[in-house]
């Protein structure tokens, strides 16, 4: 959708420029007041530096180099201006999916969150991180059983061999690929298995384990299939080793909910696997990755959606990526910007594990190259990974 240069200027007033890129920053307090704002001092002082790759429709991820400082007013820091990696267009590989492999982390793995309707099905590739040049990008069927395809990929995981993307179609499903060559090797309805959700749903997401032992799976409760989602996700844990093969073993269930409005998106484990950041739209989860319940359901602003959250190598933070309306001076109601009334943003948040909140300002990660660039239009991320130095 275009933004009128007009909007777009009036909003880059309110904004502030770090490291030669425009980063818009608003404080993050509890949406629902259930705690105090956060102060910027933190107990420790150690830093993180790091690159992030934040997924985007746009058929590419911003590259972003920062500095992660949990007692400063604006914890992530860019440290040189945002660039950004193409992996297509917007209409042949809109993205939402960012999965470093394990075994070497100058690959990138991704997938397609649309059909490209010319070639007739979703895109799965992997990309060099040091050129930014795509080594390889496979045109993948939709089954027929997917009747619902509006959203396709954008959850995924990963085993030693296997890239493991998600669908949030209906019916949704899980592929399995060989990294090697992605060559698809399995592709799993969990409906009929001891695995099926035990309600209707709208949209699977998830991702495997640190320790590449377990795949979990989210769903989102719905009225009825595909429906109108209720704040309540199913979490059910799979054998990962077995699943490669087209197997099905339980490992673990469990039940989170949010606010009615709540809907659950990408995850990370922490880097023990003891926890689960899950991402909720109006909220983020931390999850006990034991018993598969809720920690903490912190709340966004209202013009906040959380929409992916990844540790610290420590497992003391976590860096949650956010749809932002960067409002513009026209609105008449800041907490309620309608359309035209504000420039959609995609911004990095810092989440203190240990005292549960979100602490100081967010940084642009979209607009900080978008703007610069002359681009006038909303930016809409999700996903991402990370490199930590």
């Amino acid at each position: 959708m275009k933004v009128s240069k007009k909007l777009l200027v009036g909003s880059m007033l309110v904004g502030a420029v770090a490291v030669g890129a425009l980063c818009i920053n608003q404080p993050t307090v509890s949406a629902m007041g259930s705690k105090p704002a956060a102060d910027s001092s933190s107990a420790s002082s150690k830093t993180y530096n790091g690159t992030f790759y934040v997924a985007g429709m746009g058929g590419h991820y911003a590259k972003a180099v920062a500095t992660i400082d949990p007692s400063a007013d604006q914890p992530i820091q860019l440290t040189a201006p945002v660039t950004k990696i193409d992996i297509g267009t917007r209409a042949t590989h809109p993205t939402h999916d960012a999965r470093i492999d394990n075994n070497d982390r100058n690959t990138m793995f991704w997938s397609t969150y649309k059909i490209d309707k010319d070639a007739g099905g979703t895109h799965v590739g992997k990309t060099d991180l040091k050129t930014g040049k795509v080594l390889q990008d496979v045109l993948v069927d939709v089954p027929p059983e997917a009747t619902n395809t509006g959203a396709m990929y954008c959850a995924s995981g990963q085993a030693k061999d296997h890239f493991i993307p998600i669908t949030m179609s209906s019916k949704a499903y899980i592929d399995v690929f060989n990294k090697s060559d992605l060559q698809r090797v399995q592709r799993v309805f969990l409906e009929g298995t001891e695995a099926a959700i035990p309600a209707p749903y709208k949209f699977y997401h998830g991702n495997t384990n640190n320790a590449m032992t377990k795949l979990l799976i989210i769903a989102n409760e719905a009225d009825k299939d595909h429906g109108t989602t209720n704040g309540k996700m199913h979490l059910v844990e799979l054998d990962l080793a077995k699943f490669v093969k087209g197997e099905i073993k339980v490992l673990n269930k469990g039940v989170i909910a949010g606010t009615p409005k709540s809907v659950t998106f990408r995850a990370y484990y922490s880097p023990d696997d003891s926890m689960i950041a899950a991402s909720g739209g109006d909220v983020m989860f931390l999850v006990d990755a034991k018993t598969l319940t809720a920690i903490d359901t912190e709340p966004v602003s209202s013009i906040d959606h959380n929409h992916d959250a990844i540790f610290t190598p420590d497992g003391k933070y976590i860096v949650a990526t956010s749809r932002w309306k960067q409002v513009g001076p026209e609105c008449e109601d800041p907490t309620k910007p309608k359309e035209g009334e504000f420039t959609m943003d995609g911004v990095l948040k810092l989440y203190d594990v240990e005292k549960k909140m979100f602490v100081g300002k967010h940084t642009s990660v979209c607009l900080a190259c978008h703007t610069p660039e002359g681009v006038e239009q909303h930016a809409i991320l999700c996903g991402l990974d990370a490199n930590f130095n």
